[in-house]
């Protein structure tokens, strides 16, 4: 191999590589975690829907699942659910729910946990 030959090819697999770090870097998100979390919030709200589906229509069952949708919408990434306060929805929005009558103590429970968990991550920022 000749040495201009060879000292192109490492300038172009230089500029490849660069470039692919580049996006892994910066783009994938972009790319596939957005769109990825956008499908999987989708989806949890689909199912919130069917979970509910049984439980009467009042205006306590509005507000539960306004919360709900609150809190998919906003969990930015998996460490964010594995968070104690999030379980804590998480176990409290199931409690709430497996009986199918939801009182306003409850529902104020969970609005109570919520800001709780959005003044820590504030506080986090």
């Amino acid at each position: 191999m000749r040495k201009s030959c060879f000292l192109k090819s490492v300038v172009v697999l230089t500029i490849l590589i660069g470039g692919l770090v580049y996006i892994i870097q910066y783009k994938i998100g972009d790319w596939f975690v957005k769109p990825g979390k956008e499908f999987i919030v989708n989806e949890a709200i689909k199912n919130l829907d069917d979970e509910l589906i049984y439980i009467p229509d009042s205006a306590n069952k509005d507000s539960l699942k306004s919360l709900a949708e609150y809190f998919f919408k906003n969990v930015k990434s998996f460490k964010e659910i594995v968070n104690l306060e999030k379980e804590i929805f998480m176990e409290e929005f199931q409690r709430t729910i497996a009986d199918s009558i939801i009182t306003d103590n409850e529902i104020s429970n969970l609005t109570s946990i919520l800001k709780k968990v959005n003044y820590e991550k504030s506080k986090s920022n």
